[in-house]
């Protein structure tokens, strides 16, 4: 069966013997494919391999028109670590973006997308890939307790790098300052893209660049050090996977040092819920309902900087 790709090369399907030594190959060329071999994935076709109950279906392997493997690469190294040679269906010359339509919703992650749109190594697309669901739900306009649900598909994530880009070495410098504190590198990600919806980056800067170790310089309740000390004290030695909760918590703390307010602690929002109460005209139990504390917005520039915490040389940036 043969196309057309957007290379001009045809695209077409052969079924073939797959050999250990073609998948080597194969596997030498998939520096397109950033998707991280599952080692579950690999024994699992290793004992279909062992028990000789490999079947020529519809699912082979998949070549882009660079040569690069974009699918079947856990069958690959099944092939190679059991120096098996099968027969399977072979597709060649499709279109490198075929890679974000393959298993999309059963091997990959949004993360394995997201490092392969941007070319960031897995660990930071991983981070960056959270942040993207929870600035992409609250854009939708859902509950702040709902912004780490649902699931993101490879071209909605195409977008969202777009309109939300972080690039490579700030995640890193966030990733850092996330393991100083203890705190969530996610929540430090999108804290800060919400920060800068408001505010240049520069002034964004003066809070992100002095938490962690750097808050050691400052004194009294400096909000930079009232984050950090609150980060430590909470999560106790680990780090936090709260992001939410702690990107609130840093946009609190942003407030503050802009405005020039004492922070006394740094509270965590409160999830809605029911409580029992006594109805004091009848003496009852009765079932109420209480709200959910709402996300802080971020001050807004007519606030005028105060230099308590920020001294002259940090006002000055307010232009």
């Amino acid at each position: 069966m043969a196309g057309q790709s957007g290379n001009n090369l045809p695209v077409y399907t052969e079924i073939i013997e797959v050999t250990p030594e073609r998948c080597s190959s194969w596997m030498t060329k998939r520096t397109c494919n950033r998707v991280p071999l599952k080692r579950s994935n690999v024994d699992k076709f290793k004992n279909i391999l062992r028990k000789g109950d490999f079947r020529t279906t519809h699912q082979g392997f998949a070549l882009d028109w660079h040569g690069c493997l974009i699918d079947g690469q856990h069958r690959a190294a099944a092939i190679i670590e059991t120096d098996t040679t099968v027969t399977a269906q072979v597709t060649y010359n499709l279109s490198p973006d075929t890679f974000t339509a393959i298993d999309g919703g059963r091997v990959r992650t949004a993360g394995d997308f997201v490092a392969q749109i941007t070319e960031m190594r897995q660990a930071n697309a991983n981070v960056y890939a959270a942040a993207l669901k929870v600035l992409a739900n609250r854009t939708a306009g859902h509950s702040w307790m709902r912004w780490t649900s649902g699931r993101l598909t490879a071209e909605e994530l195409q977008e969202l790098v777009v309109k939300w880009p972080v690039p490579e070495d700030h995640i890193l410098r966030l990733v850092s300052k996330g393991k100083q504190c203890h705190a969530s590198a996610t929540g430090l990600i999108v804290a800060y893209k919400i920060i800068t919806e408001a505010w240049p980056e520069q002034v964004a800067d003066l809070f992100f660049d002095g938490i962690g170790e750097a808050s050691r310089e400052f004194v009294g309740r400096d909000p930079r050090a009232m984050y950090t000390n609150t980060m430590l004290s909470v999560n106790r030695g680990m780090v936090s996977r709260d992001s939410v909760q702690q990107s609130a918590q840093a946009i609190k703390a942003f407030n503050a040092l802009v405005s020039g307010e004492s922070i006394g602690t740094l509270k965590k929002m409160k999830l809605g819920g029911i409580k029992t109460v006594l109805d004091r005209r009848t003496g009852e139990e009765i079932q109420q309902e209480y709200l959910a504390d709402r996300f802080p917005e971020v001050v807004s520039q007519t606030v005028v900087p105060n230099d308590k915490w920020l001294g002259e040389g940090g006002v000055r940036l307010f232009g």
